[in-house]
């Protein structure tokens, strides 16, 4: 009869050199959704665009 297939779990890689984990790192990261960094963009364009004409800068 077969023996079933055993799935070793083999433990993460150690760190080494300062070079974090990538979960380790993900934990510490500001998350924004693509969506907010559009807008931003967006009002941000707007904003300089009004203050051109605002200060006739703009044709």
């Amino acid at each position: 009869m077969a023996r079933p297939k055993r799935k070793d779990k083999t433990p993460p890689l150690m760190s080494s050199a300062g070079i974090m984990r990538y979960f380790e790192e993900e934990k510490t990261q500001i998350k924004i959704s693509p969506k907010t960094v559009l807008a931003a963009g967006i009002v941000t364009g707007v904003l300089v665009i009004i203050l051109n004409a605002y200060y006739g800068l703009w044709p």
